[in-house]
């Protein structure tokens, strides 16, 4: 079992708050707007972070900053100083509020360190989490955690998990995955997320799952409702889903509907520490039932019996080829 990490991120968080304080400045310049959002664009943590000191400078709106003073224009000394790079017109006081603002809102934007849960494949893991919430991850999962004071973030990379989250209505839960996010109050659902797409099944309450990027492009979901989008086109299309089988790797069953023999082979990657690879003109062979994840090579002898299979194995795991 791999080790859980604490990601430390104080010098970004300060980053995030001065950037905050500069782009609200008067005198906020083009080359500004331009040097912030490359360092967004250079880093998710970036962006993350930025958010949450926005966040926190709207509810500290009533802190009163000092008045900025005239600009020293650093251009009229550009002869002078053509050996230093990049020149920025900087007002004395925005700066000074910039250091103070970092200095004050780092500490409140790293209360809550950031934890990282990793699972191996084959390894499934129950995670209590201190707001009540209860994890159940999948193999060959990661995920990250952190409880802010006014939010929950949850960010999925390739990871499957059933999360059933305590109520609170002041705290709202979010998991971005993928190009989407998924916000909850209290609530219980399955999320799987592949090279292919994301998949969100409801087993208790409502979800609602949006576009990271176009947060209006939303779909609501409430018990046996699932939302299914592929990368490939981007659709979010929702379908009914059986509580029952949505979530019955927990119970070390995978139920499946019409599903590719390639999203199995993926599966099985996850419940084995054997890899499982399909070879492209068996990629699209639909199976319909339930397998029993007792043991891996019973699973795929399953497999060759129900469709037009055969598995041939090396050093680098198991590939499921046409007969």
């Amino acid at each position: 079992m791999t080790q859980d990490a604490v990601i430390t991120d104080e010098e970004i968080a300060a980053q995030a708050a001065a950037w905050v304080v500069r782009l609200r400045a008067d005198d906020v310049t083009g080359g500004d707007w331009a040097a912030a959002t490359a360092w967004l664009d250079a880093d998710p943590a970036h962006r993350r972070a930025f958010d949450e000191a926005e966040g926190l400078w709207a509810a500290m709106d009533h802190v009163a900053i000092a008045e900025a003073a005239p600009v020293v224009d650093l251009a009229a000394h550009r002869e002078r100083r053509k050996g230093l790079g990049r020149r920025w017109l900087i007002a004395a006081p925005a700066m000074a509020a910039a250091v103070a603002a970092a200095v004050l809102l780092a500490p409140l934007l790293q209360s809550a360190p950031t934890v990282v849960y990793r699972t191996a494949p084959g390894e499934t893991r129950t995670v209590a989490l201190e707001d009540g919430s209860e994890l159940q991850i999948n193999g060959g999962s990661t995920l990250s955690v952190k409880l802010e004071r006014g939010r929950r973030i949850v960010h999925m990379d390739q990871a499957e998990a059933v999360f059933d989250v305590a109520h609170d209505a002041d705290r709202p839960f979010l998991i971005d995955v993928g190009e989407s996010q998924v916000r909850v109050v209290g609530t219980a659902f399955n999320i799987r997320r592949s090279a292919q797409g994301t998949e969100v099944s409801v087993l208790r309450g409502v979800v609602e799952v949006s576009d990271l990027d176009q947060p209006a492009r939303k779909v609501r979901l409430t018990v046996g409702q699932a939302v299914r989008r592929a990368d490939a086109d981007d659709r979010m299309a929702v379908a009914p889903v059986d509580i029952r089988t949505a979530a019955a790797w927990t119970q070390g069953r995978r139920a499946y509907d019409d599903r590719p023999l390639s999203e199995i082979a993926a599966d099985l990657s996850r419940a084995f520490s054997t890899p499982v690879t399909v070879a492209p003109e068996a990629a699209n062979l639909r199976f319909s039932g339930v397998l029993l994840l007792d043991d891996e090579a019973a699973v795929i002898a399953r497999l060759e019996r129900f469709l037009p299979i055969k598995a041939t194995r090396d050093p680098q795991g198991v590939r499921l080829e046409r007969r």
